[in-house]
């Protein structure tokens, strides 16, 4: 008998027990754990009507928006996988990704349909296409019409198999689907209770974009854990992002070191009140000292935790502590709980410091990405697959200023 590991159970969770509690907020848009709960599985429902089902995988082209979680939890209630794609790549990569994946069905922004269609041209499969829009498009069924009004009992998952691919730049060659288990996210989402002491009571900001593992990884899915809520922007706007902070008494955000800049550029920031900011999670590049100390004194309260993370890992393996902020910069941190870290020079071996590569190993880590999929191999071999066992190792490289120093 395998434990029920499905992202989807953790929805059903606090759907029993705090079903009123707001799980995401957008705009005047609010969504409670048990509405999202019945929502979704309805959704999920209707996927399955349309041939969608368990090691299927669903693409998402979207801005952020409540329809996004949606989506999420609706693929994961059939057992599919779902794979949030960068609505900034062109076509022909967008094309290339919808291919590689061999992608079952697309759910994509109105916004978004020109640049779809154009990837979609000549494809050689039929994609199910649902359009979040509330009026009809011409080839794409409205988000609203594909909700069953019965759905399937729903598919249980294991630790292993898949619930989500996400595609990485493609920085040395073509993009490669990082496969990520339902138990990589479990694992994910201890660690960083853990180390940040989220609760019920936090307030997130999604104010990046959630095809990326920094607005959902480090945020809404660590809330969405603990049963809290997380406050959606569509896109990023530095003076939104302080109006709602102030507004809303947000407690944790992630934002990259570009977007930190340009919230502590909005004018007369030195006079809002900020103080219910926490935990502030960036990385990607080091912050300079001053821009450091002016957003100590803006966010009086927030510990602003420099991170370094892969997608492959669920991002976020390493956390440079609030008393080394300063003393430390240049470090990245220390590992989180259920990760173990290891500085590697050009031979693979172990060294103290200046390594040039880290590898990183635990069961936080997906499985190796690129190979050419077939449907079954999103399926973990306890699900009945002759799928290689999954990797929990990941090695990538690294500046020597990103694993120089340690605290």
């Amino acid at each position: 008998m395998r434990p029920d590991m499905s992202w989807f159970g953790v929805l059903e969770h606090h759907a029993r027990r705090t079903p009123n509690t707001p799980l995401a907020v957008f705009g005047d848009d609010v969504v409670t754990y048990e509405r999202m709960e019945e929502w979704a599985a309805a959704l999920g429902g209707g996927l399955h009507a349309r041939g969608v089902g368990a090691g299927d995988v669903v693409g998402l082209l979207s801005y952020n928006s409540i329809e996004f979680l949606a989506t999420m939890f609706a693929a994961t209630y059939v057992g599919a996988a779902v794979m949030p794609i960068n609505w900034r790549l062109a076509a022909p990569e967008l094309r290339f990704i919808l291919e590689h994946s061999e992608a079952r069905a697309l759910v994509c922004d109105p916004a978004l349909v020109e640049l779809a269609d154009e990837a979609m041209r000549d494809l050689d499969r039929d994609l199910v296409g649902v359009c979040t829009s509330n009026d009809a498009i011409a080839g794409w069924e409205r988000f609203a019409d594909v909700a069953a009004a019965a759905a399937p009992a729903r598919t249980p998952v294991g630790g292993d198999d898949v619930h989500r691919l996400m595609y990485t730049s493609g920085t040395t060659g073509r993009p490669k689907g990082v496969m990520i288990t339902h138990a990589n996210l479990a694992w994910k989402n201890y660690a960083h209770i853990a180390e940040f002491g989220f609760t019920a009571a936090d307030v997130g900001l999604a104010c990046g974009p959630l095809y990326h593992v920094g607005a959902l990884d480090l945020v809404t899915t660590s809330m969405i854990a603990v049963g809290a809520t997380t406050i959606i922007h569509r896109v990023f706007d530095a003076e939104q992002v302080v109006d709602e902070i102030e507004r809303s008494r947000v407690t944790t955000v992630w934002a990259a070191p570009a977007m930190v800049r340009a919230v502590l550029d909005v004018p007369g920031i030195e006079q809002r009140d900020l103080s219910s900011v926490r935990v502030i999670i960036a990385g990607g590049e080091k912050m300079p000292i001053p821009y450091i100390e002016r957003l100590r004194r803006v966010f009086p309260a927030a510990w602003f935790a420099d991170a370094y993370g892969l997608t492959e890992t669920v991002s976020g393996d390493t956390f440079l502590d609030r008393e080394s902020t300063v003393s430390k910069l240049g470090s990245v941190g220390r590992p989180c709980q259920y990760l173990e870290l290891d500085l590697w020079d050009e031979r693979k071996r172990s060294v103290p410091v200046n390594a040039v590569r880290s590898s990183c190993a635990g069961r936080r880590c997906s499985r190796a990405t690129g190979a050419t999929p077939t449907r079954p191999r999103w399926r973990s071999p306890a699900a009945g697959s002759t799928r290689e066992t999954s990797a929990c190792r990941t090695t990538t490289g690294t500046s020597t200023s990103s694993t120089g120093s340690r605290t």
